[in-house]
C-alpha cells in the first residue's frame, strides 16, 4: 500500500447557536482551495420560519462577482423548512442567477435546522432517561409523535418499517466539544 494525497478537498461545517427564546442562528462555511463560503440564517422554532439570511463569498472564482448574489438570499425570508423547501430555496439562491454553493449550503442549513427539533426532543428528556436507557421502539413513537413532520422521510421513519425498529440497538449520542462564536 501508498499513501497518496487528494487532489481535491472540501468542508462544510454547519452549527446552530441559540440568539434566545425560540430563535436560533444557523451558520454554515463551505471552503475548498477556491471557494470560501458563509451563510447565516436565523430562524424560530418550533415553525422553522426563517427570519433573516444573509450570505457572503468571501472567496470564489469571481469573488467579488460571485458574491452580488447575496441579495437572493432576502428571498428565504417568510419561508419555512418543510417538505418542498430545498427545491423552493434552491430556485431562490442558486440557478443562473445565484450561486451554487451559496444553494448547497442552504440544503445543509435546511438540514441542520430540522435537527434543532431533536436538540430539544434530547435536551428535554430528563438525564436518567438519556442513552443508557434508550427504548428504540419508544424513542421512535415520541420522535414520531412530537415531531409529526418525520414520518416518512427516511427508511427509519417510513410506517412501512415499524417491525425493524424493535431490533435496533440503542442511542448512543457522540461527545462532541462544540464550537463558540461571539453574537451580536
Amino acid at each position: 500500500m501508498r499513501e497518496v494525497a487528494a487532489v481535491f478537498h472540501r468542508t462544510k461545517t454547519v452549527s446552530i447557536y441559540p440568539l434566545g427564546e425560540d430563535r436560533f442562528l444557523v451558520d454554515a462555511v463551505l471552503q475548498d482551495e477556491v471557494h470560501d463560503v458563509h451563510v447565516e440564517v436565523e430562524i424560530v422554532h418550533p415553525s422553522l420560519e426563517i427570519v433573516a439570511a444573509r450570505s457572503q463569498v468571501r472567496n470564489g472564482p469571481f469573488t467579488s462577482v460571485c458574491d452580488l448574489t447575496q441579495p437572493n438570499m432576502q428571498g428565504l425570508v417568510g419561508m419555512r423548512v418543510s417538505r418542498g423547501f430545498t427545491q423552493q430555496a434552491r430556485a431562490v439562491v442558486g440557478g443562473p442567477g445565484g450561486c451554487h454553493r451559496v444553494s448547497e449550503l442552504i440544503v445543509e442549513v435546511a438540514q441542520a435546522a430540522y435537527q434543532l427539533h431533536f436538540v430539544r426532543f434530547f435536551g428535554e428528556r430528563p438525564i436518567q432517561e438519556q442513552p443508557e436507557d434508550d427504548v428504540p421502539v419508544e424513542r421512535r413513537q415520541a420522535v414520531m409523535k412530537m415531531i409529526p413532520g418525520m414520518r416518512n422521510t427516511c427508511f427509519s421513519y417510513n410506517e412501512k418499517n415499524d417491525g425493524l425498529i424493535e431490533g435496533s440497538s440503542p442511542l448512543r449520542l457522540r461527545a462532541q466539544v462544540m464550537p463558540r462564536r461571539v453574537i451580536r
